[in-house]
């Protein structure tokens, strides 16, 4: 099947025709591998239905795709995108000259994830506004995330125009909690983010 692949450690990994853009109903992010082969995310507009809790449409059946430990199936989980979540309210739109400001990212897996406890992400701030706003250390929330892609958020922050915000510089850190994969070892190496091609966002005026 060569628009699927199934190689471990390919951020290529997944079916070629389905779109990485964001806005697209098939787009690339809802599309995980379980036990049961590819699947697409539940409630999704490309999954034919709304209903959040159905189970995930299978798109190719490959048994133990996912694997049950770090030596089968696709191994250990492999980080495929990561993107700044930017809303459209005044609190979440990444704009300057507010102290309310929620920073929310979003990193995607190419199999499903179960996390425990509070990791975190750090968005480096390059500070080019000169205006002394450090790095910003979001936590893992349940909020916005699904089977394959976890959101981190951090409310009530300030901050400044011109500065660019770098997401994928530094690593995902447990804190106490774990990500693991449909098997039981803990998905350490998909906690690699600063090998990755960062993702920046400059802060608009």
């Amino acid at each position: 099947m060569p628009l699927w692949g199934t190689t471990h450690d390919s951020a290529a990994n997944k079916p070629k025709w389905a779109p990485v853009d964001e806005d697209s109903d098939n787009r690339r992010g809802d599309i995980y591998a379980t036990n049961a082969g590819w699947v697409q995310q539940a409630g999704t507009a490309a999954s034919g239905n709304d209903n959040t809790d159905a189970d995930p449409e299978v798109l190719v059946a490959l048994g133990m795709l996912a694997g049950v430990s770090a030596a089968t199936g696709l191994k250990t989980p492999t980080v495929t995108a990561m993107r700044f979540v930017v809303g459209t309210t005044a609190a979440t739109d990444f704009t300057a000259g507010t102290t309310s400001q929620t920073l929310t990212c979003q990193v995607t897996w190419d199999e499903q994830i179960t996390v425990t406890g509070s990791p975190t992400i750090t968005i480096a701030n390059g500070n080019q506004s000169s205006g002394g706003a450090g790095n910003y250390v979001l936590v893992y929330t349940a909020t916005g995330s699904t089977a394959n892609r976890k959101r981190f958020t951090l409310a009530s922050q300030t901050l400044v125009a011109t500065d660019v915000l770098t997401l994928g510089g530094a690593n995902i850190v447990l804190a106490g909690g774990t990500l693991k994969d449909q098997g039981t070892t803990p998905a350490d190496a998909s906690l690699v983010l600063s090998g990755l091609t960062a993702v920046t966002h400059t802060v608009a005026a």
